[in-house]
C-alpha cells in the first residue's frame, strides 16, 4: 500500500496496515473501511502443488465473496499463490463509507490523507498483536436479507449498515457486540477488546479453549438481542488441521 501510495498509484489507502502479505490477501479477499481487495484485482497467478504447472486466474475466475474465494474452497491446499495482479484506476475516487473516513471532504481529499487516517484508526481502535495476542476482526460483519435490516432498524434506528448491490445489507459486527456490553468481558485469559469490540485478545495466558468460549458467549449474546448469528472471520486450526469455526462455537 506505501509503494503505491509513494509512486503516485492510489487505490490502496483503505487498505492500510492490514496484516500479512500480498499473496495471502486473494484468499481471505481482505478489506477494510469499504475496500475489498476484488475491488483491485486484476488476476492471481499460483502454483499446482502436486504438478508444478503454473496457473493464471482472472478476476472472477477467483470467485471471491465477503471474505471468502476459491482459495479457501476448491484450491484450498492445492495451489501457492505467487503474484497477485492489481489493476487502480487513473481517475481516482476516494471511498469514504466508514468511520472517521466519513468526516472527510470527498472534494478536496487526497489519497496520502485518506491513508493517514486509516493509520490513524487502525493504530488507536485496534490492539497491537506484540502487547495482547489477537487475530484482528474475530467475526464478519453480518450481511442480512432487506427485510431482516428493517425490522433491525425499526427498533435500533441508529445501528450501521451498508446496502449491497444485491439487494442485502451488511452490518457491523463490532457495534452489535458493543451494544451487547461485552466491550472487557472475558472467559479464562481471553476478552473482548474494550476500544473495539469486534476483536478478541488474549489478555492473560488464553487457551484455545478460553477464545472458543468467549467467541460462543459473544454470538449468543448477540443472536439473542439481535436475532443475527455472528461468523467468525478467523479460521480454526486443531491438531488434525482445519475445523469448522461455525460449529465450534454454535
Amino acid at each position: 500500500v506505501r509503494y503505491a501510495l509513494d509512486t503516485t498509484l492510489p487505490g490502496l489507502e483503505n487498505l492500510a496496515l492490514i496484516p500479512g502479505c500480498v499473496g495471502s490477501s486473494p484468499i481471505q479477499n481482505i478489506g477494510a473501511y469499504g475496500v475489498e481487495l476484488q475491488r483491485v484485482c486484476d488476476y492471481v497467478d499460483c502454483v499446482e502443488l502436486e504438478t508444478g504447472k503454473r496457473l493464471r486466474l482472472s478476476a472472477a475466475e477467483c470467485r471471491f465473496g465477503y471474505r471468502d474465494s476459491i482459495f479457501k474452497n476448491e484450491y484450498q491446499d492445492r495451489v501457492a499463490i505467487v503474484a497477485v495482479g492489481l489493476r487502480l484506476s487513473k481517475q481516482w475516487q476516494p471511498v469514504l463509507t466508514y468511520g472517521d473516513l466519513t468526516c472527510l471532504d470527498p472534494k478536496t481529499v487526497t489519497a496520502q490523507q485518506v491513508f493517514d487516517a486509516v493509520c490513524h484508526m487502525r493504530t488507536t481502535k485496534l490492539p497491537d498483536p506484540k502487547v495482547n495476542g489477537n487475530a484482528g476482526s474475530f467475526f464478519k460483519n453480518p450481511v442480512v436479507a432487506a427485510d431482516i435490516a428493517m425490522e433491525l432498524l425499526e427498533r435500533f434506528p441508529n445501528a450501521p449498515h451498508y446496502p449491497q448491490a444485491d439487494g442485502s445489507v451488511k452490518l457491523a459486527a463490532g457495534w452489535l457486540i458493543d451494544q451487547c456490553q461485552l466491550k472487557g468481558v472475558a472467559i479464562g485469559g481471553a476478552a473482548v477488546h474494550r476500544q473495539q469490540a469486534l476483536v478478541l485478545i488474549n489478555a492473560n495466558d488464553a487457551t484455545s479453549k478460553d477464545v472458543v468460549a468467549l467467541a460462543h458467549h459473544v454470538r449468543q449474546k448477540v443472536g439473542e438481542k439481535f436475532n443475527v448469528w455472528l461468523e467468525p472471520e478467523v479460521r480454526f486450526i486443531g491438531r488434525s488441521g482445519e475445523v469448522n469455526a461455525v460449529e465450534s462455537i454454535a
